[in-house]
């Protein structure tokens, strides 16, 4: 291989320049993300009927569709909700398993048993998930003079469409604030009087407001399009309807009632900083979507909202886009340090600028080779690739640092720097190649690895295996070439010590400049033969020591023996985790009221636990406070862990510069809650995305489940699983989302005297 490099130098001359070009837009270009992609595809299919309760979801829907799916393929388990009116099931795929064949084959299932669900079940929507697919931020609606009703409609038709073509975002449908809706009161006792029923005003007011086309009409030259004004304009218009008419007489829909701009029930109920407001949340969708691309375009369409009112204020909240910034740069930074003390080292032994940058040149071109092949598998700049680098850098300048030295052996010996460079990299390039393999195949394990630690360490030992080939591709070309055109020789003879060798690396440079760079070489060499003096003293007490040890073989083995054992007992003062803690700057609440509580009366108690957040986080240190109370029996249930009236979660975000980390403000405001208000049951997550990935999006790193047939056996096995965890040292959470106790008023129908008086079930 050196051969090769010094019979064609501008091949590879070639090589480097197309090596750097590429590398640099390889990086430029590639994505930059906090983790590696995460393929562990996820289908979710969200089926409605509303007013159905969770039982017969349960039952009629839920448990149908969890059976036909089983037929797909690749399906590793089944998880599902079911909520009033509201069936949501979740189909994890084995990793690895193309995301699109899974969307398709559980679409195609679930329109095929459709046929069997209940009369008025609404079709199925299929959608695609991963462990990416987090929320990366919420956009915030409020303004004063704009209620509830008017905000949901900007977040629904104005500022969701022009957010929503973002690359990489998907931007579910607003959560809080109130669906706008025409609604028509009407009197019991009016209705009584005209000889009228409740429905007979639904059915004069659909008859009058229909989606009907009236066609065309040809007449003429002309063929002419008919505009019927089948769809009521006004709302006073539904006052004007007639509900009977007996004579000349009508009674219309004013005689009994009125209609009103209202808005239908409300589920639920978004506070920002204690004002009802309007949220949107942001997903990145799918694993290989940019995180700060994604951040930075909602930002950029937030900041250009057209067809707006003006006392709108859109905001950005909880970007986690800041996180992964921050962890990215401080990784370049590290890694920076690090490349400059390597080359410090590297100086300071070899004691020549030429050799220092004859081993320097293998880390850039190591690494922008590394991104290449990185970037040809569609991958992304993340920690993991980062880490794996700066874990590298150290190693990609071995490989270098032995074929110069031998090439400056054969220098020495007094060959000629061609001549030296052919012979000194030939001779080394098996021992550099099986030192590189026995490196490289450390990490061949992680192949073995499952779920997420396969995608996240895969990326890691890419980025050191890679780098690692790279190194010696660089060191065996290279190297060679650099030290046969630029290094000089100085035919000394072969007997040399270790500083005399060092000196004569640094009279490689062809004579002193004149001057201060005279002056600075001069005081280099000086240091550099100081520098050798006390490495050769170090060196020689380190073969005495290493003699010693070898007459006393038994003496030195029970010492390390000794010393290792007596190292084990530091490892329970060791804590342990998958991965290290990171403070997000953020913290979530989620709470449950006792089961069935009235929207309303939930609410009151999140403002009581917004209060306690305040007394507990300084107010310079708050940034904002996002509550999401209950949930709306409709789409949005699918991005919400809320259940019911009675649920509720509390995004608290905190200022960069603050006293106490996330974890001290979450550990005050959970022991506040527990003393202040005992009646709600609480669980504390970071709310960070490293913490999200790498739970698969659940709310816990540990989820326990319990199956049976019997649901309320299956129940009491979980309450008692979750006191007796409750009790464990270290557990600070412990949360059973599940209710089987929400009260319910049951109808018997007699349907024998009900036929008496000419009525059924209907």
């Amino acid at each position: 291989m050196s051969r090769f490099a010094l019979r064609f130098p501008y091949f590879i001359i070639v090589i480097c320049l197309i090596t750097c070009v590429v590398g640099i837009t390889s990086v430029v270009r590639m994505p930059v993300d906090l983790f590696p992609p995460i393929r562990i595809p996820v289908v979710v299919v969200a089926t409605f009927f509303s007013g159905m309760p969770p039982e017969q979801i349960e039952t009629d829907i839920t448990g149908r569709f969890e059976r036909f799916f089983t037929l797909a393929s690749g399906v590793d388990h089944i998880e599902s909700r079911s909520l009033p009116g509201v069936s949501l099931i979740k189909i994890y795929f084995q990793p690895g398993f193309d995301a699109d064949s899974a969307v398709t084959s559980i679409a195609n299932l679930a329109l095929a048993d459709l046929r069997k669900l209940p009369p008025g079940t609404l079709p199925p929507v299929v959608l695609k998930f991963d462990a990416s697919s987090l929320p990366v931020c919420l956009v915030t609606l409020k303004g004063a003079g704009l209620n509830e009703a008017r905000l949901r409609d900007l977040g629904q038709y104005d500022v969701r469409n022009q957010i929503a073509n973002v690359p990489g975002a998907s931007v579910p449908q607003p959560f809080g604030g109130r669906y706008r809706q025409i609604m028509v009161y009407v009197d019991p006792l009016k209705l009584q009087a005209h000889q009228l029923s409740v429905m007979d005003v639904v059915r004069t007011v659909n008859d009058a407001n229909l989606i009907l086309p009236a066609g065309d009409v040809k007449i003429g030259p002309y063929d002419y399009n008919l505009y019927a004004n089948s769809q009521v304009d006004a709302m006073a218009d539904i006052n004007r309807l007639p509900l009977k008419t007996v004579g000349d007489a009508s009674v219309l829909v004013a005689d009994v009632g009125k209609a009103e701009d209202a808005s239908q029930i409300q589920y639920n109920i978004v506070r920002v900083d204690g004002q009802p407001s309007v949220y949107l949340p942001v997903l990145k969708q799918g694993g290989d979507a940019n995180t700060i691309a994604v951040v930075d375009g909602i930002r950029r369409g937030v900041r250009n909202l057209l067809d707006v009112p003006k006392q709108l204020v859109a905001s950005v909240v909880f970007d986690q886009s800041q996180f992964v910034r921050s962890a990215i740069e401080n990784l370049i930074h590290e890694g920076l340090i690090g490349l400059v003390l390597t080359g410090v080292m590297i100086l300071v032994f070899l004691g020549s600028m030429r050799a220092t940058a004859a081993v320097f040149l293998s880390i850039p071109l190591s690494a922008l080779a590394t991104f290449i092949a990185l970037s040809l598998g569609d991958s992304t700049i993340n920690v993991m690739i980062l880490g794996g680098l700066a874990l590298a850098f150290s190693r990609l300048i071995d490989n270098s640092v032995v074929v110069l030295e031998n090439i400056f052996r054969h220098i020495e010996l007094g060959e000629a720097p061609a001549v030296a460079a052919e012979r000194g990299g030939k001779e080394v390039q098996l021992p550099v190649l099986a030192a590189t393999l026995t490196t490289a195949i450390v990490f061949f394990p992680v192949i073995f690895l499952y779920g997420v630690s396969r995608f996240l360490f895969t990326a890691l030992a890419s980025a050191v295996v890679l780098s690692l080939f790279a190194s010696y591709f660089v060191a065996m070309t290279v190297v060679p070439l650099f030290c046969a055109h630029l290094i000089k020789g100085h035919g000394h003879a072969a007997e040399h010590d270790y500083a005399a060798t060092a000196d004569a690396l640094s009279a490689t440079v062809a004579g002193d400049p004149p001057g201060r760079g005279g002056r600075l070489a001069t005081a280099g060499r000086r240091f550099n033969r100081a520098f050798n003096r006390r490495f050769t003293a170090m060196l020689d007490g380190y073969e005495t020591s290493l003699g010693r040890a070898l007459l006393r073989p038994v003496a030195t083995v029970l010492s390390i023996t000794g010393m290792f054992f007596l190292s084990l007992a530091l490892y329970p003062l060791i804590g342990k985790t998958y991965f290290p803690r990171t403070d997000p700057g953020q913290f979530v609440i989620n709470l449950k009221a006792p089961t069935g509580t009235r929207l309303e009366l939930t609410d009151q108690l999140v403002g009581k636990v917004e209060q306690v957040v305040r007394e507990v986080v300084p107010a310079k240190e708050l940034k904002i406070l996002v509550s999401n109370i209950g949930s709306t029996p409709g789409f949005s249930s699918i991005y919400t862990p809320n259940s019911g009236p009675h649920t509720a979660f509390v995004q608290v975000g905190l200022e960069e510069s603050r006293s106490h980390s996330s974890f001290e403000y979450m550990d005050q405001v959970r022991a506040r809650l527990r003393q202040q208000l005992p009646l709600l049951s609480t669980y504390f997550q970071t709310g960070g995305l490293v913490d999200a990935v790498l739970n698969l999006g659940l709310p816990a790193p540990l989820d326990v489940q319990v199956s049976g047939t019997n649901m309320e056996a299956a129940h009491g096995v979980a309450a008692q699983l979750a006191h007796r965890t409750a009790a464990l040292r270290d557990v600070s959470d412990v949360l059973l989302p599940q209710d089987i106790d929400y009260p319910s008023l049951k109808l018997d129908i007699d349907r024998v005297h009900a036929s008496e008086l000419g009525l059924n079930e209907k």
